[in-house]
């Protein structure tokens, strides 16, 4: 005769505190009997919530999850039944207030709606590290002119004279394809 929800366990059956010890000791059937035992009543008490089938499946797993995860502890493995029953309760009512908070959204009423103006959060983020990195690249420029050479092309203002020095455009030109590549060196090799 099978284990009801109703009618509890059969007489020559262990009862939970036995089945919790057994678990406790690595019995992979003892935890199986625990399952098959009290799984209506788990079932019972997450429908009570009126909860979608994935929010309600989610509760189910997280309370067995839990039980796996407090068995060792608990302080009265004869009330394993009501211990289940308030987990339960509780993370049903968890669940129900999350669900509550997220309300659903019609993708296609998003992209409806006009762009916030400026970089989206993704490309701002993408922008801020490509600075960093090339401000760390700069930093780790050996001369000290260079450094302030770059700073200066980046602002695109002109580098100071001493920079290149009295040398011409075709001198400025070399350097700033010099300092381009440093920057490229340092920028793909480790930190």
């Amino acid at each position: 005769m099978p284990i009801s929800a109703t009618t509890g366990p059969r007489s020559e059956d262990p009862d939970d505190a036995e089945l919790v010890r057994r678990a406790c000791a690595g019995d992979p059937r003892a935890w199986e009997l625990i399952v098959d035992r009290h799984l209506a009543l788990v079932n019972a008490v997450a429908r009570s919530y009126r909860l979608s089938v994935p929010d309600r499946e989610d509760a189910v797993q997280t309370v067995w999850l839990t039980l796996n995860q407090h068995l060792p502890r608990l302080r009265a493995p004869d009330r394993l039944r009501a211990w289940l029953r308030r987990v339960t309760s509780d993370v049903c009512a968890r669940q129900r207030r999350r669900a509550l908070r997220q309300r659903p959204v019609d993708p296609h009423l998003l992209a409806d709606l006009a762009p916030a103006d400026g970089p989206d959060p993704e490309s701002a983020y993408l922008e801020r590290e490509r600075h960093d990195e090339l401000h760390r690249a700069i930093r780790r420029l050996t001369d000290a002119r260079d450094r302030i050479a770059v700073l200066h092309y980046l602002d695109e203002t002109p580098a100071p004279e001493w920079v290149h020095g009295a040398a011409g455009p075709r001198a400025a030109a070399n350097h700033r394809r010099r300092i381009v590549r440093s920057l490229r060196r340092l920028m793909k090799g480790p930190e």
